[in-house]
């Protein structure tokens, strides 16, 4: 856990939320090159990095195909 940084408060719902909506604007390529480079520099803190990762992860699991024996075991 990290400890609280008096210059870099925990985030709100409505901080995430903004963050999240600025992450759908650029899209997954730059918000991936962005937080690879220096996150700090063009995103924000490490509350904002953890954030971009698990979008990251996220967008990746909707991108990945349904396997076969899913979609029929669905489909009953």
């Amino acid at each position: 856990m990290r400890s609280m940084d008096p210059m870099n408060p925990p985030m709100n719902a409505t901080d995430r939320q903004r963050t999240l909506d600025y992450f759908e604007r650029l899209g997954r390529d730059k918000v991936r090159l962005y937080s690879a480079i220096d996150c700090d520099r063009y995103l924000g803190g490490w509350q904002v990095r953890e954030l971009a990762d698990q979008w990251l992860a996220e967008k990746a699991a909707e991108e990945r195909p349904v396997p076969l024996w899913r979609r029929i075991v669905r489909r009953r």
